[in-house]
């Protein structure tokens, strides 16, 4: 069977010239469907950079850990500056980022910057509404009592009840005495802590914060070896309180734990008044 060519391939004065242009042409089109389709290629998304992330969390560790260093041993600018320094990596977990920012309260009330340490204690309690301090820093005359202004606000908050005022009000004397008087214990100078206890003493205080006064005059005479000063303060406790009992980590010291076992055993071998 012979295959014609297409009607408007065939005009009756096309020479062979034209005939073999118009036949190539066919050919041409046909051969374009059989081309094979341009494939597009796609484009990976990056791949995440795992160690840089892996290096940017130990150095946000290691800055926490140099700033808890740096807290214990006084230098509180420092440490502040190493807090920030991991808090700002975006590497911290989130109880991490508490103990560091609990950390920056504690250093802010103790250098009298209340608003400030009032602020760092809000920003804790929005990453972990249940967060609370430990008993023996809750007891603190820096932070404690703004710690329990934070807690209170943020209780009434979330039961829709009003609160008259979200600033820092000024403390009384007494706790600020105390305070300063913390102050100095920390930063090791004994006798001018005995000497602000005792002045704080002389103002209006509750008994936590008279027990408080008491207990660290007690463990400065005993780290000054005055002995028999150090059970007399703590016999002035147990007359506020016969029940007080000094914290696991406390009772242990080698310093005034003694001290404090011949206060108590005193207490307990005399009668009770009438």
């Amino acid at each position: 069977m012979i295959r014609r060519s297409p009607p408007h391939c065939r005009p009756r004065n096309w020479n062979r010239i034209q005939l073999a242009a118009c036949i190539a042409f066919l050919f041409l089109v046909a051969g374009c469907g059989l081309l094979p389709q341009t494939k597009v290629a796609k484009v990976a998304a990056p791949a995440t950079d795992a160690p840089a992330m892996q290096q940017r969390a130990e150095r946000a560790k290691a800055n926490l850990s140099e700033g808890l260093k740096k807290y214990d041993s006084g230098n509180n600018d420092e440490a502040i500056k190493n807090f920030l320094l991991a808090l700002d990596s975006g590497q911290l977990a989130p109880a991490d980022q508490v103990n560091a920012r609990k950390h920056i309260a504690f250093i802010h009330c103790l250098s009298g910057r209340e608003a400030n340490c009032k602020e760092e204690f809000e920003k804790i309690i929005a990453l972990d509404p249940k967060f609370d301090l430990s008993p023996a820093e809750a007891g603190h005359p820096s932070w404690g009592p703004i710690h329990r202004v934070v807690q209170m606000e943020m209780e009434r908050r979330r039961s829709g009840k009003p609160f008259p005022s979200l600033a820092v009000k000024s403390f009384p004397l007494g706790e600020k005495l105390i305070a300063d008087a913390m102050q100095a214990y920390d930063d090791a100078d004994y006798n001018k802590a005995i000497k602000s206890f005792q002045d704080a003493l002389k103002e209006t205080l509750n008994n936590t914060d008279r027990i408080t006064a008491h207990k660290f005059i007690a463990f400065s005479y005993c780290l000054t070896n005055r002995a028999a000063q150090c059970r007399v303060e703590f016999e002035s406790i147990f007359r506020l309180n016969g029940n007080f009992e000094l914290a696991p980590a406390e009772a242990g010291h080698p310093s005034w734990g003694p001290s404090f076992r011949v206060a108590k055993a005193k207490q307990k071998s005399t009668p009770p008044p009438k």
